[in-house]
């Protein structure tokens, strides 16, 4: 097995073998931190260590680690991120979907019945229409943030505006999603 220094060395030259190797070398450490940070085991587990891969991967291609930097542990710090990034976004969905009326239990449990499912789509097209009448920027701001998990800076990107006109927008969307989430329940 090559040594850290000499998979990062082949990963900044582009070169394949470091990139199996460097799987090889933190893939248990990264799993195990998912594992102990999430207590479960499910099918997000795959899904989680993929990102985690890809955010080192992102990370490797724009920096380099100092030499002698540990490979594992740095990777395990990522994970950690990856799972803290998961948590919050989880809990943003449940927020959202407990202020509409629903649970997003109903939305991910597999073993529910087809009357939480009814409840679920019933959410998501409460959601989909309150999201509707939102201003466009400030609705692409709080889907991209708060629906599919990506932070400010790249919403910032993605969307061509600065950070601070993203935060803006994501704040202002929020807001305006509440107000027109307790309207619409008032209304009923």
């Amino acid at each position: 097995m090559p040594s850290d220094d000499a998979i990062l060395a082949g990963l900044s030259r582009g070169e394949e073998w470091a990139a199996d190797a460097l799987y090889d070398r933190v893939h248990t450490q990264v799993e195990r931190t998912l594992r102990r940070l999430l207590r479960f085991q499910s099918s997000d587990l795959d899904d989680l260590v993929q990102a985690s891969f890809e955010r080192i991967i992102r990370f490797l291609g724009e920096r380099t680690l100092l030499p002698g930097s540990n490979l594992p542990a740095w990777a395990s710090a990522v994970a950690a991120n990856v799972a803290l990034d998961f948590l919050r976004r989880r809990g943003s969905e449940r927020r959202l979907f407990t202020q509409l009326g629903g649970s997003i239990d109903a939305v991910v449990a597999s073993e529910a019945g087809p009357e939480r499912h009814t409840d679920a789509r019933i959410s998501v097209v409460r959601l989909q229409a309150l999201l509707a009448r939102l201003r466009p920027k400030h609705a692409e701001a709080l889907v991209l943030h708060d629906v599919l998990g990506h932070d400010l800076a790249e919403i910032a990107e993605i969307t061509g505006s600065s950070v601070a006109a993203t935060q803006s927008r994501l704040v202002r969307g929020r807001k305006e999603l509440l107000k027109r989430t307790k309207k619409t329940e008032s209304d009923r």
